[in-house]
C-alpha cells in the first residue's frame, strides 16, 4: 500500500496474495485481510457510514454483531461486524483526514480470531508517499 501512503501491521505468519495499487490482499489459515484504496477527495463521512450500511445489506448477513464510528491514527470512518453462513466478517470504510485516500477493508476471520482482527485493523496509519 505504498502507493497511497497506508501502513499497518499484520501477523508474521500472513502470506501476501496481492500487493500493487489497486489492492492488498493476505492471510492465513485463520484470517484473510482485503484492502481496497480510493482515491477521492469528494469522499465524505457520511459517504462512508452509507458504503459500510450497503455492504451490511447487500451481504445479508445472519447476525449483525455491532457497528459504529471509528477512529484510528490518521483515518477516521465506519465499521460494521456480523456474521454469515457460519463466517466471521468486519468492514471499514476508512478515510484518511489528511489526504484523498480512502480505504474499504475487510476482513474474513475464523471464531477465536476476533482480537487478531482488531490488532491489525488498529496499526492502521498513514504517511507521506
Amino acid at each position: 500500500m505504498d502507493t497511497h501512503g497506508v501502513g499497518f501491521s499484520v501477523p508474521k505468519n500472513f502470506k501476501v496474495e496481492t500487493n500493487n495499487a489497486e489492492e492488498f490482499t493476505a492471510g492465513n489459515d485463520a484470517l484473510y485481510l482485503s484492502i481496497l484504496p480510493i482515491q477521492d477527495e469528494w469522499v465524505t463521512e457520511d459517504d462512508l457510514a452509507d458504503a459500510v450500511v450497503a455492504m451490511a445489506e447487500e451481504l445479508k448477513y445472519d447476525r449483525i454483531q455491532e457497528g459504529d464510528a471509528i477512529d484510528i491514527d490518521d483515518y477516521t470512518g465506519y465499521y460494521i461486524k456480523g456474521r454469515k453462513d457460519g463466517v466471521n466478517a468486519a468492514f471499514f470504510t476508512l478515510l484518511d483526514k489528511e489526504s484523498s485516500t480512502n480505504l474499504i477493508v475487510v476482513f474474513v476471520y475464523a471464531d477465536g480470531y476476533e482480537d487478531d482482527t482488531v490488532d491489525i485493523a488498529a496499526s492502521f496509519y498513514a504517511y507521506d508517499k
